[in-house]
């Protein structure tokens, strides 16, 4: 065996001393742990989009968006989505973590400040740290502490605008003006907001992973030419993958369109969330446990009951809780058992 391996091996074990070792485990019971907030995922019509393409396109892209892997379908979808967050352009990634990552390093040379709230999801503190700019962590949520950072307008604020563990909103209307006063850029993740909620304030960047509410995958950055033409140019984490299916952007496509013509769907999801739990301020509810074992066996007691809520744990969040996620396609039944399954587990008051 050699050292690497018994590293390995010896870092599991710490990992499983404190209950944090992963496993993956298929789903079961009924859906309250995935990110399908509206449904969409397996929506006929998005399936015939995705599978139409299939068939035109073929399986893959051939290769990365400049060197042949671009269709009229990825195209399409770039200008739509452009179009209807009103932004004069727009780029498609593979992954809300290739987006989030590649913006921030490309947007923050050196000379550049980056402010980042201590919640932001892992792939923006990635973006962060690759970058040549100097990054600062904001309390979360601080709005006076952003502000009073913002030394001059080679600045970046960075922050999501629902947060994806707590379902907390960010302050995005108030950075918005301390932008606009200072002349300091605001980049927004969209990730567990697009297509639940309006975009708030005015943001120079807006990241939409599609793997929430859209029910499918990759991420579409927002912004005007200048800048999205820089991340087309430039932006490794753009530059140096393969193009996302053909497939995902028709069928991403599609469930714009239903999203477009059905808002019953989000107002039926916060409902639903809110009948869960009167002070929900998403589709996501956040249950501390005790520690990381009391999470693991709550998760597992849910599985018997026939519930799907995973146990979420450090390093994810700082303290291990259980991750309630509401979808728009679940009866009132559903979550109304739920809700008296927690709090027979005294989870829920």
């Amino acid at each position: 065996m050699n050292r690497l391996e018994r590293s390995a091996r010896e870092r599991l074990g710490r990992l499983e001393a404190r209950r944090e070792r992963r496993v993956i485990e298929p789903p079961r019971g009924i859906d309250f742990s995935s990110n399908d907030y509206l449904g969409l995922r397996t929506h006929p019509h998005v399936v015939r989009a995705a599978l139409a393409a299939t068939k035109e396109y073929g399986l893959g892209s051939g290769g990365a968006r400049l060197l042949r892997g671009d269709t009229p379908a990825h195209r399409r979808l770039e200008r739509r989505f452009a179009d209807w967050r009103e932004a004069e352009d727009a780029l498609f990634f593979p992954s809300g973590f290739q987006a989030n990552f590649g913006v921030l390093q490309t947007l923050a040379p050196t000379g550049w400040t980056i402010l980042s709230d201590s919640c932001n999801h892992a792939s923006i503190v990635e973006g962060c740290r690759a970058a040549n700019g100097h990054a600062i962590v904001i309390p979360h949520n601080d709005v006076a502490a952003f502000a009073g950072q913002v030394r001059n307008p080679r600045t970046i604020i960075v922050t999501e605008s629902v947060f994806s563990m707590s379902g907390e909103h960010g302050p995005i209307a108030e950075l918005s003006k301390i932008c606009v006063e200072t002349g300091a850029a605001l980049i927004v993740d969209e990730a567990h907001a697009v297509g639940l909620f309006p975009p708030l304030g005015e943001a120079t960047v807006r990241i939409h992973p599609c793997g929430k509410a859209l029910g499918a995958a990759g991420a579409i950055v927002t912004g005007s030419h200048a800048v999205i033409d820089l991340l087309r140019s430039r932006c490794r984490s753009f530059l140096f993958t393969t193009s996302p299916p053909p497939a995902l952007a028709a069928g991403i496509l599609a469930a714009l369109e239903i999203l477009v013509a059905e808002p019953e769907r989000p107002q039926r999801a916060l409902e639903l969330a809110r009948r869960f739990h009167p002070d929900a301020k998403s589709c996501i509810v956040s249950l501390p446990c005790r520690n990381n074992g009391h999470a693991i066996e709550s998760q597992d007691k849910l599985a018997e009951l026939g519930f799907d809520v995973r146990a979420v744990r450090p390093p994810t969040v700082v303290r291990a809780c259980l991750r309630v996620s509401i979808h728009s396609d679940r009866t009132e039944q559903e979550v109304d058992d739920l809700r008296a399954a927690l709090q027979s587990m005294g989870l829920l008051g």
